[in-house]
Protein backbone atom coordinates (compact mmCIF):
# COMPACT_ATOMS: atom_id res chain seq x y z
CA UNK A 1 0.00 0.00 0.00
CA UNK A 2 1.43 3.36 -1.03
CA UNK A 3 1.98 6.22 1.39
CA UNK A 4 -0.93 8.14 -0.19
CA UNK A 5 -3.24 5.13 0.17
CA UNK A 6 -2.15 4.69 3.77
CA UNK A 7 -2.92 8.32 4.53
CA UNK A 8 -6.36 8.02 2.91
CA UNK A 9 -7.09 4.90 4.92
CA UNK A 10 -5.96 6.54 8.16
CA UNK A 11 -8.15 9.55 7.39
CA UNK A 12 -11.10 7.25 6.73
CA UNK A 13 -10.65 5.52 10.09
CA UNK A 14 -10.36 8.88 11.86
CA UNK A 15 -13.55 10.09 10.16
CA UNK A 16 -15.42 6.94 11.19
CA UNK A 17 -14.20 7.35 14.77
CA UNK A 18 -15.59 10.88 14.84
CA UNK A 19 -18.93 9.58 13.55
CA UNK A 20 -19.07 6.92 16.25
CA UNK A 21 -18.01 9.12 19.16
CA UNK A 22 -19.00 12.77 19.38
CA UNK A 23 -18.48 15.42 22.03
CA UNK A 24 -20.41 18.50 23.08
CA UNK A 25 -19.02 21.13 25.41
CA UNK A 26 -21.23 23.23 27.66
CA UNK A 27 -20.73 25.49 30.61
CA UNK A 28 -20.10 23.29 33.63
CA UNK A 29 -19.31 20.08 31.77
CA UNK A 30 -18.81 18.19 28.54
CA UNK A 31 -20.80 15.32 27.05
CA UNK A 32 -19.49 12.29 25.15
CA UNK A 33 -21.85 10.39 22.88
CA UNK A 34 -20.67 6.79 22.91
CA UNK A 35 -21.31 3.99 20.36
CA UNK A 36 -23.45 2.15 22.93
CA UNK A 37 -27.23 2.20 22.62
CA UNK A 38 -30.16 1.97 25.00
CA UNK A 39 -33.06 -0.39 24.17
CA UNK A 40 -34.89 2.53 22.53
CA UNK A 41 -32.05 2.97 20.05
CA UNK A 42 -30.78 6.26 21.47
CA UNK A 43 -27.08 6.52 22.22
CA UNK A 44 -25.55 6.34 25.67
CA UNK A 45 -24.15 9.71 26.74
CA UNK A 46 -21.63 10.34 29.51
CA UNK A 47 -21.01 13.71 31.19
CA UNK A 48 -17.63 14.87 32.48
CA UNK A 49 -17.20 17.76 34.91
CA UNK A 50 -13.76 19.14 35.65
CA UNK A 51 -12.65 19.72 39.21
CA UNK A 52 -9.44 21.27 40.44
CA UNK A 53 -7.39 18.11 40.05
CA UNK A 54 -10.03 15.41 39.47
CA UNK A 55 -12.96 14.71 37.16
CA UNK A 56 -16.57 13.85 37.95
CA UNK A 57 -17.98 11.32 35.45
CA UNK A 58 -21.66 10.36 35.26
CA UNK A 59 -24.40 9.21 32.91
CA UNK A 60 -26.36 12.28 34.10
CA UNK A 61 -29.34 10.03 34.86
CA UNK A 62 -29.95 9.32 31.17
CA UNK A 63 -30.23 5.58 31.75
CA UNK A 64 -32.93 6.16 34.34
CA UNK A 65 -34.71 8.55 31.97
CA UNK A 66 -34.69 5.87 29.27
CA UNK A 67 -36.26 3.40 31.70
CA UNK A 68 -38.87 5.99 32.71
CA UNK A 69 -39.81 6.65 29.08
CA UNK A 70 -40.42 2.96 28.43
CA UNK A 71 -42.45 2.61 31.62
CA UNK A 72 -39.77 0.68 33.51
CA UNK A 73 -38.60 3.36 35.93
CA UNK A 74 -39.57 1.28 38.98
CA UNK A 75 -37.57 -1.66 37.59
CA UNK A 76 -34.34 0.31 37.11
CA UNK A 77 -33.03 0.98 40.61
CA UNK A 78 -32.58 -2.57 41.92
CA UNK A 79 -30.41 -3.92 39.07
CA UNK A 80 -28.64 -0.56 38.81
CA UNK A 81 -27.39 -0.76 42.41
CA UNK A 82 -26.07 -4.30 41.80
CA UNK A 83 -24.41 -3.27 38.53
CA UNK A 84 -22.75 -0.28 40.21
CA UNK A 85 -21.44 -2.43 43.05
CA UNK A 86 -19.97 -4.97 40.61
CA UNK A 87 -18.32 -2.21 38.55
CA UNK A 88 -16.94 -0.35 41.54
CA UNK A 89 -18.83 2.88 40.80
CA UNK A 90 -21.65 4.67 42.60
CA UNK A 91 -25.36 5.00 41.93
CA UNK A 92 -27.67 7.52 43.63
CA UNK A 93 -31.00 6.02 42.49
CA UNK A 94 -30.87 8.00 39.27
CA UNK A 95 -27.32 8.40 37.97
CA UNK A 96 -24.21 6.27 37.79
CA UNK A 97 -21.09 8.22 38.63
CA UNK A 98 -17.42 8.22 39.52
CA UNK A 99 -16.88 10.98 42.05
CA UNK A 100 -13.19 11.59 41.49
CA UNK A 101 -11.28 10.23 38.51
CA UNK A 102 -7.71 11.17 37.70
CA UNK A 103 -6.61 12.01 34.18
CA UNK A 104 -5.21 8.50 33.82
CA UNK A 105 -8.50 6.97 34.99
CA UNK A 106 -10.75 9.17 32.88
CA UNK A 107 -11.08 7.03 29.75
CA UNK A 108 -11.78 3.91 31.80
CA UNK A 109 -14.31 5.78 33.92
CA UNK A 110 -16.21 6.96 30.83
CA UNK A 111 -16.35 3.42 29.41
CA UNK A 112 -17.42 1.93 32.75
CA UNK A 113 -20.18 4.47 33.36
CA UNK A 114 -21.50 4.06 29.80
CA UNK A 115 -21.59 0.28 30.14
CA UNK A 116 -23.33 0.46 33.52
CA UNK A 117 -25.98 2.84 32.21
CA UNK A 118 -26.70 0.71 29.15
CA UNK A 119 -26.73 -2.54 31.13
CA UNK A 120 -29.15 -1.19 33.73
CA UNK A 121 -31.53 0.12 31.05
CA UNK A 122 -31.46 -3.24 29.30
CA UNK A 123 -32.14 -5.07 32.55
CA UNK A 124 -35.10 -2.76 33.22
CA UNK A 125 -36.41 -3.35 29.68
CA UNK A 126 -36.14 -7.12 30.15
CA UNK A 127 -37.99 -6.92 33.48
CA UNK A 128 -40.73 -4.83 31.88
CA UNK A 129 -41.07 -7.27 28.99
CA UNK A 130 -41.35 -10.17 31.42
CA UNK A 131 -43.98 -8.38 33.50
CA UNK A 132 -45.93 -7.42 30.38
CA UNK A 133 -45.86 -11.01 29.16
CA UNK A 134 -47.03 -12.33 32.54
CA UNK A 135 -49.85 -9.77 32.60
CA UNK A 136 -50.94 -10.81 29.10
CA UNK A 137 -50.81 -14.47 30.10
CA UNK A 138 -53.11 -13.75 33.03
CA UNK A 139 -55.56 -11.76 30.89
CA UNK A 140 -55.57 -14.46 28.21
CA UNK A 141 -56.28 -17.17 30.76
CA UNK A 142 -59.12 -15.16 32.28
CA UNK A 143 -60.59 -14.57 28.82
CA UNK A 144 -60.45 -18.25 27.86
CA UNK A 145 -62.01 -19.30 31.16
CA UNK A 146 -64.97 -17.09 30.28
CA UNK A 147 -65.23 -18.57 26.80
CA UNK A 148 -64.85 -22.21 27.90
CA UNK A 149 -65.39 -24.01 31.19
CA UNK A 150 -62.55 -23.41 33.68
CA UNK A 151 -61.80 -27.13 33.86
CA UNK A 152 -61.06 -27.12 30.12
CA UNK A 153 -58.38 -24.42 30.33
CA UNK A 154 -54.91 -25.04 31.74
CA UNK A 155 -52.09 -22.52 32.13
CA UNK A 156 -48.30 -22.85 32.05
CA UNK A 157 -48.42 -26.16 30.21
CA UNK A 158 -45.34 -28.07 29.10
CA UNK A 159 -45.52 -29.80 25.71
CA UNK A 160 -42.83 -31.91 24.07
CA UNK A 161 -42.15 -31.04 20.44
CA UNK A 162 -41.00 -33.24 17.57
CA UNK A 163 -37.39 -32.53 18.56
CA UNK A 164 -38.08 -33.90 22.06
CA UNK A 165 -37.56 -30.37 23.38
CA UNK A 166 -39.92 -29.41 26.19
CA UNK A 167 -41.72 -26.11 25.54
CA UNK A 168 -43.66 -24.00 28.00
CA UNK A 169 -46.94 -22.52 26.76
CA UNK A 170 -49.20 -20.00 28.47
CA UNK A 171 -52.57 -21.71 28.03
CA UNK A 172 -53.97 -24.89 26.53
CA UNK A 173 -57.65 -25.60 25.91
CA UNK A 174 -58.68 -29.25 25.94
CA UNK A 175 -62.15 -29.88 24.54
CA UNK A 176 -63.73 -33.34 24.33
CA UNK A 177 -62.99 -35.31 21.14
CA UNK A 178 -60.54 -32.74 19.75
CA UNK A 179 -56.83 -32.17 19.90
CA UNK A 180 -55.63 -29.59 22.43
CA UNK A 181 -55.38 -25.97 21.31
CA UNK A 182 -52.45 -23.85 22.41
CA UNK A 183 -53.11 -20.14 22.98
CA UNK A 184 -49.88 -18.19 23.39
CA UNK A 185 -49.53 -14.39 23.84
CA UNK A 186 -46.91 -12.88 21.53
CA UNK A 187 -45.64 -9.29 21.42
CA UNK A 188 -44.57 -7.36 18.33
CA UNK A 189 -40.91 -7.54 19.38
CA UNK A 190 -38.89 -9.64 16.90
CA UNK A 191 -37.45 -11.76 19.72
CA UNK A 192 -40.93 -12.65 20.95
CA UNK A 193 -42.05 -13.58 17.44
CA UNK A 194 -38.90 -15.62 16.81
CA UNK A 195 -39.31 -17.50 20.09
CA UNK A 196 -43.00 -18.23 19.47
CA UNK A 197 -42.33 -19.31 15.87
CA UNK A 198 -39.62 -21.71 17.04
CA UNK A 199 -41.91 -23.30 19.63
CA UNK A 200 -44.92 -23.48 17.32
CA UNK A 201 -42.78 -24.83 14.48
CA UNK A 202 -41.47 -27.71 16.59
CA UNK A 203 -44.97 -28.53 17.78
CA UNK A 204 -46.31 -28.42 14.21
CA UNK A 205 -43.86 -31.16 13.23
CA UNK A 206 -45.83 -33.57 15.43
CA UNK A 207 -48.15 -33.60 12.39
CA UNK A 208 -51.27 -35.72 13.07
CA UNK A 209 -50.73 -35.43 16.81
CA UNK A 210 -49.91 -31.73 16.82
CA UNK A 211 -52.10 -29.46 18.96
CA UNK A 212 -53.76 -26.54 17.21
CA UNK A 213 -51.67 -23.40 17.65
CA UNK A 214 -52.97 -19.87 18.18
CA UNK A 215 -50.76 -16.83 18.63
CA UNK A 216 -52.53 -13.97 20.40
CA UNK A 217 -51.16 -10.51 19.61
CA UNK A 218 -52.24 -7.01 20.54
CA UNK A 219 -52.85 -5.96 16.95
CA UNK A 220 -51.85 -7.92 13.84
CA UNK A 221 -51.28 -4.71 11.88
CA UNK A 222 -48.46 -3.76 14.26
CA UNK A 223 -46.47 -6.84 13.22
CA UNK A 224 -45.89 -5.75 9.63
CA UNK A 225 -44.01 -8.39 7.64
CA UNK A 226 -43.37 -10.38 10.84
CA UNK A 227 -47.02 -11.42 10.72
CA UNK A 228 -46.12 -13.69 7.79
CA UNK A 229 -43.35 -15.27 9.84
CA UNK A 230 -45.66 -15.99 12.76
CA UNK A 231 -48.52 -17.19 10.53
CA UNK A 232 -46.43 -20.01 9.10
CA UNK A 233 -46.75 -22.09 12.24
CA UNK A 234 -49.87 -20.74 13.98
CA UNK A 235 -53.16 -18.96 13.53
CA UNK A 236 -52.78 -15.35 14.61
CA UNK A 237 -55.57 -13.44 16.33
CA UNK A 238 -55.88 -10.09 18.12
CA UNK A 239 -56.43 -9.76 21.87
CA UNK A 240 -60.01 -8.66 21.25
CA UNK A 241 -60.86 -11.50 18.86
CA UNK A 242 -64.51 -12.54 19.03
CA UNK A 243 -65.66 -15.37 21.26
CA UNK A 244 -67.08 -17.15 18.24
CA UNK A 245 -63.73 -17.17 16.39
CA UNK A 246 -61.91 -18.46 19.46
CA UNK A 247 -64.39 -21.32 19.78
CA UNK A 248 -64.05 -22.14 16.08
CA UNK A 249 -60.27 -22.34 16.36
CA UNK A 250 -60.47 -24.66 19.37
CA UNK A 251 -63.12 -26.95 17.92
CA UNK A 252 -61.33 -27.20 14.56
CA UNK A 253 -58.37 -28.96 16.15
Amino acid sequence: MSTADTQKFNQLVDDIAREIVATEHRVGGSFIRTPLMYPSGSTVVVRIERGEHRFFVSDFGYGYQEAELMGAGLMYSKPAHAIAADAGVRFDNQAFFVLEASREQLAGAVVTIANCSQHAAMRAADALAEKTFEDRKTRLYERLVKVFEPKLVAKNVEIVGASNQKWQFATVVRLPNTRPTIFEPVTKHPNSIANASMKFGDIALLKDHAPQRVAVVHNKKELGTLLTVLSRSANVIDDDESKERIIRLATAA
